[in-house]
């Protein structure tokens, strides 16, 4: 009698064991296809968020968002960033436009593998009327590819001046502004919000584009 509730006691220990062991190896099984799932469905932006953080853990980055990008072929790669000579496959490269810098990281390593500085043109933001804008784009043209220009169609505008939006730029801002005749600006109306991207704002008013072209167009004889 005992032997068989040994036997007994014995299976069914045994089964306890089974069904304990085929738990956990679902809940393993749940859990990493959890995660699996969690990486296909996350967004660009989202993985760009883990990795920027990430690298903000061993190195400082610049406040602003940076274009990602990942080193698939390392040989094209060195030939386009000559710079990043020892770049891998799997690297990520972060370019702060405003900050002028790339950034070389290596996830396997934990670790920023080079930063370079990059020369690039400032990005001016040319805030007013249609007629406005066209008239201010002609005032910069002599800055040629020294600036990127982006426009902001937007009536109402009661002021004209030029805004160093990260105040960081003051020779670039006094330069921009002699150059269209306008003075600098040191706090940006609520009406008007600087792009991302956005360096040097010029906001023209209807009046003062009116003016310009008054005092620009010859008198017929």
């Amino acid at each position: 009698m005992n032997r068989r509730s040994n036997g007994v006691s014995k299976l069914v220990v045994l089964n306890v064991l089974i069904i304990l062991a085929l738990a956990g190896a679902s809940t393993y099984l749940y859990m990493e296809n959890r995660d699996l799932n969690s990486q296909l469905t996350s967004t660009t932006e989202e993985k760009n968020a883990r990795i920027i953080s990430e690298i903000n853990k061993v190195f400082d980055l610049p406040e602003e968002e940076p274009v990602v990008a990942v080193v698939t072929d390392p040989i094209e790669f060195k030939k386009q960033y000559p710079t990043f000579d020892n770049s891998e496959s799997g690297d990520y490269l972060l370019f702060f436009r405003k900050a002028r810098l790339n950034v070389l990281y290596r996830q396997s390593e934990k670790r920023v593998v080079k930063t370079a500085t990059v020369v690039v043109p400032i990005t001016v933001e040319i805030v007013g009327s249609e007629q406005a804008i066209s008239d201010m784009e002609k005032k910069l043209a002599d800055f040629g590819d020294q600036i990127t220009i982006t426009k902001t169609v937007k009536d109402g505008i009661t002021q004209s001046f030029v805004f160093d939006v990260d105040n960081d730029q003051p020779t670039e801002a006094d330069s921009i502004a002699k150059q269209v005749e306008l003075e600098i600006g040191s706090t940006l109306p609520s009406s008007i919000s600087a792009g991302d991207q956005t360096e040097m704002i010029i906001a023209v008013s209807s009046t003062q584009s009116s003016t310009q072209i008054e005092t620009s167009t010859p008198l017929a004889p």
